[in-house]
């Protein structure tokens, strides 16, 4: 974005801010270049259904929440290039905790490939400050992530209470703008329209909309009630320098699109009182019945189970909590300790609402399924301890063969599974391949498996990157031979001859 338009999209923003906390009507003194746009917001704002709040309360919840509100940086350093990120955070603590939405880069980027994490705090007054932080991790209980800072500062946290607000209320949330919107924070007017059950409960917002993703949502007594998550087809970085992805930043859409969900306090309080710790994978419960799915009212009306929310159990994997506590395919679990299975709008969400219910319970924890183990048979109780579940790929370690342009990493449980191969299947993973080099040349794929490297077994990717590195030094321009197991569990015998 080139400066005459920064500035004019800063001058728009600005007088959005302004209309929003005083009178809710436009008085943009902005450029021609974001004149139409800003106009276009003003328009739909006043014509909006949003129930208006005290100037006055508005003016000074803005003014206390800004504070809170920061810019998080980091650097993702992969294969064969790198790039850096800025998502929205709130400070959630003294300490500086700050919580991010669970959006679909970190969870899907390799914990050790995150790099050069920071803080910034935007002023109007003076420079942005930036402050070193550290990525504590995901938590896949709520969908969030956190980093803490590293300096110690009067940080302002918002303290989140679990209220549930009722349908016509009025709420109000701040949030933040894109870099090229100079991280500007804005307030957002709207009302409570609806509650929408399902794997994670969310309430809807209608009238003016929300502010943008990361906006803490607050009641009409202040008090902080939810938080914006990220959802598909919202915008949630607020810069990137990956070209393909920074293109897609607009700055105003928040203001011209809101976001119109949130999710509840209840929802993820309990990740806020006990967020993961760096550098360690999180210890995450698990059944070992990866494969559920929701009973339909057809197959229920069969089992006698009309009105009753039902899972049915698609696989048990063998050792599993659920495979020692003798519960098996086919079966219906109707209860949990007791309890009816909670309802979701749609049938095909029992699964993940039964999966989420687990999630937050500790490893070790005993739960009582009741199950139907089949037609006109009394339900019966299994009782199941929690295991471990197995750490997913983005915990396991990596290696990258640079002149040959592909990398590998370490088998998990996911990869085994999903190719019916066994546990202790041995060998390495291909994760990526560098466009236009030797391995994409020789047809290996990303998910091939390498079971072989030059006739020798390969055990896992400290085995490999050394048996690699020790060929390669004696045997520079050599070419390597690899047996590689496909996705379809047939095998194939691969030649990769390096850049001569």
């Amino acid at each position: 974005m080139n400066q005459t338009l920064r500035t004019g999209v800063r001058l728009a923003v600005t007088a959005t801010i302004f209309s929003c906390l005083t009178q809710n009507r436009l008085r943009a003194q902005d450029s021609p270049t974001t004149k139409s746009a800003a106009g276009t917001f003003a328009t739909a704002s006043v014509t909006s259904s949003s129930p208006s709040v005290a100037p006055a309360f508005a003016k000074k919840l803005y003014e206390d929440v800004s504070p809170s509100l920061v810019a998080v940086q980091y650097t993702w350093e992969y294969e064969f290039g790198k790039a850096d990120f800025v998502e929205p955070g709130v400070v959630v603590s003294a300490d500086g905790l700050i919580l991010l939405p669970g959006a679909e880069l970190l969870p899907r980027m390799p914990a050790g490939q995150i790099r050069d994490v920071k803080i910034i705090i935007p002023h109007l007054d003076k420079d942005n400050e930036e402050i070193e932080a550290e990525l504590l991790g995901r938590d896949q209980r709520s969908e969030v992530v956190f980093i803490r800072a590293k300096e110690k500062r009067d940080w302002k946290p918002i303290k989140f209470v679990d209220e549930t607000p009722a349908i016509g209320d009025p709420i109000v949330s701040v949030g933040m703008l894109s870099r090229d919107a100079g991280y500007r924070t804005y307030l957002a007017e709207s009302i409570v329209g609806a509650y929408s059950r399902g794997e994670i409960p969310t309430i809807v917002a209608t009238g003016g909309g929300l502010a943008n993703v990361g906006a803490p949502v607050f009641n009409t007594a202040g008090q902080a009630i939810g938080w914006v998550n990220y959802y598909a087809s919202t915008q949630f970085l607020l810069h990137t320098t990956l070209a393909r992805r920074g293109e897609q930043i607009e700055p105003l859409a928040p203001l011209m699109s809101p976001p119109r969900i949130f999710v509840p306090t209840s929802v993820f309080a309990k990740s806020l009182t006990d967020p993961p710790t760096a550098g360690q994978p999180p210890k995450l419960p698990w059944l070992g019945m990866p494969n559920l799915s929701g009973v339909d009212k057809d197959v229920a009306q069969v089992f006698g189970l009309e009105n009753q929310p039902a899972v049915e159990v698609g696989d048990v994997v063998p050792n599993s909590p659920a495979d020692k506590a003798g519960i098996k395919i086919g079966m219906k679990i109707v209860k949990v300790n007791g309890q009816p299975l909670e309802r979701g709008d749609l049938v095909e969400e029992l699964p993940g609402i039964l999966a989420r219910k687990i999630m937050r319970m500790p490893v070790g924890t005993q739960v009582t399924f009741g199950v139907l183990t089949e037609k006109d048979q009394p339900m019966k109780d299994f009782t199941v301890t929690l295991g471990e579940r197995p750490l997913d790929n983005t915990w396991a370690k990596r290696a990258w063969a640079e002149d040959l342009g592909f990398g590998t990493r370490n088998l998990v449980f996911e990869d085994t599974y999903a190719r019916k191969q066994p546990a202790d299947l041995k060998g390495v993973i291909v994760t990526m391949i560098k466009p236009n080099s030797a391995a994409a040349s020789a047809k290996l794929a990303r998910e091939d498996i390498i079971t072989q490297f030059n006739s020798m077994p390969v055990s896992d990717v400290d085995q490999f990157e050394s048996t690699y590195k020790a060929f390669r030094s004696e045997k520079p321009k050599e070419a390597i031979v690899l047996v590689i197991m496909k996705r379809d569990g047939t095998t194939q015998t691969i030649r990769i001859e390096p850049p001569q």
